[in-house]
Formats: structure tokens, C-alpha cells, sequence
């Protein structure tokens, strides 16, 4: 999102897969949000890091198993979570987004900046994306003129527990 916005001479076309603006899910984060993603607040502080926790036990921490993922994805999946920049990496994925892409946000949003390119949102029917947001096309939306929507029978991980559901998905949004 933030490159498509930042530079939309180089995107062409957004994938966003089971997310929304950062902006417009802490603005809803309620007490039932927050019980279910607590997980943004504890990955996204800095005053005691959450790689120390996560690396005692990584298995623990992330799920996911080979009967969900299949077993060559999982492996993938495995190694990278038992690898601290890797998890160093996604903690600093949320800091930002609780920081400075709230911010860029908050300033697009308030410009009546958009995303030019056509943009297709994939969410898993078997997450809470609807439950805790209802619509979430209407809220990408808000961000984009051409707005395509998709939903995947999965749980969160996608591209892992139906890689064929979700290629088929994108590649329909790519070759159109």
C-alpha cells in the first residue's frame, strides 16, 4: 500500500492479502479487537522486545502445522520462524506500523491521497477479518477507485493452506 501510494509510477496493480490500512483498524480497535490482536500491541512495542519471548520458543508462538501448510511449506515456514532476524524482521514490521506507516497514513488520508492502480483484496474465510471489520472491501474503498474483492476458503496462513484457491485468484487480477 504505502509503495503504491509513494511511488505509483512503479505499481501497477496491489495484491493485499487478509489486511486493511493500519489506520483504519486502530481506529475500530476495540476491547474485542484487541483480545483477538493483542499480538500488534505486544510484536509493535519497543520498551521490552518481543524477539526474546518469541525465540524461547517459536512453535509455541506461531502455530501451524504440516497437515495444515502441507509439509514442504511448513519446513519453509519452520526455518524461518526459528530465525531471529526473521522474527526481528516481523516485529519490525508491526513497529512500523503502529509508527511511522500510521503516520503516512493518517497524512494520505487527511490529503485525500489515493491509490491510483487497481487494487484486489484476498481475505480468508476462515480468519476474523469480517467479524471484526465487517465489509473490508468497503474500507479499501476509502483508499481506491477500482477496488476487486476475493475471499478464500483457509485460515490465515493462505497462500499455504490453499495455494491453488489463492494463485488463481491473483492470476485473474494480474492477466485482466
Amino acid at each position: 500500500m504505502r509503495t503504491a501510494l509513494d511511488h505509483p509510477d512503479r505499481v501497477s496493480r496491489l495484491g493485499v492479502l487478509d489486511g486493511i490500512p493500519i489506520g483504519a483498524a486502530l481506529d475500530t480497535c476495540d476491547a474485542r479487537f484487541a483480545s483477538r490482536w493483542w499480538h500488534w500491541f505486544f510484536l509493535g512495542q519497543t520498551d521490552k522486545p518481543a524477539e526474546r519471548v518469541i525465540n524461547a520458543d517459536p512453535d509455541a508462538w506461531y502455530g501451524g502445522s504440516p497437515a495444515e501448510m502441507g509439509e514442504e511449506a511448513y519446513a519453509d515456514y519452520s526455518r524461518a520462524i526459528h530465525d531471529p532476524a526473521t522474527v526481528h524482521a516481523m516485529c519490525e514490521d508491526y513497529r512500523a506500523g503502529l509508527g511511522p506507516d500510521r503516520a503516512a497514513d493518517d497524512a494520505d488520508r487527511a490529503a485525500g491521497r489515493k491509490i491510483g492502480c487497481p487494487v484486489l483484496f484476498v481475505w480468508a474465510e476462515r480468519d476474523d477479518m469480517v467479524d471484526l471489520h465487517g465489509d473490508p472491501a468497503t474500507i479499501w474503498r476509502e483508499w481506491a477507485d477500482d477496488v476487486r474483492a476475493a475471499s478464500i476458503d483457509s485460515g490465515h496462513h493462505m497462500a499455504e493452506e490453499a495455494p491453488e484457491a489463492l494463485a488463481a485468484v491473483l492470476a485473474d487480477f494480474l492477466v485482466d
